[in-house]
């Protein structure tokens, strides 16, 4: 456990977002929080296609892009003013689901619709982390802009 542990709940303001055929569902979300100047936003639920998917399955290090008509299973993560940290299940025709990292340069089949939450009272930012090797999430309280 971290020290955000220690915070206080955070009050949360919803948002409900539609990326449209073509579009890139990542582009979208950072696109849509940066506008709104948002410090530290979850996705809680999404539901939608794509006919590219860019993907780095677990422990690779590699990103591939798939190609093809896929369902959006799940899509989680966070996404603060620096970055982001999202995964994705797809299915195909066949139910045949995939897990991974999720990144820049998909393209929206149909739709996609996606609810988002900003916690109001928290900031989060990445930092290196010595034990993982990685950029980590770091939550801390929202200071009076």
């Amino acid at each position: 456990m971290t020290s955000s542990d220690a915070l206080p709940p955070s009050r949360g303001r919803f948002y409900a977002v539609r990326c449209k055929p073509g579009e890139d569902l990542l582009a979208g979300l950072r696109s849509f929080v940066a506008a709104r100047g948002l410090k530290a936003v979850s996705i809680v639920t999404a539901v939608g296609s794509l006919n590219t998917a860019p993907l780095r399955l677990a422990n690779t290090g590699v990103w591939e892009t798939r190609q093809g008509h896929f369902e959006i299973v799940s899509l989680v993560g966070t996404i603060d003013e620096q970055g982001e940290h999202l995964h994705i299940s797809l299915s195909d025709r066949h139910g045949v689901t995939v897990g991974a990292h999720f990144g820049l340069g998909s393209a929206v089949y149909t739709t996609a619709e996606i609810v988002l939450v900003e916690l109001e009272d928290y900031t989060f930012t990445r930092k290196p982390c010595s034990l993982s090797g990685y950029d980590e999430l770091v939550v801390e309280p929202r200071r009076a802009d």
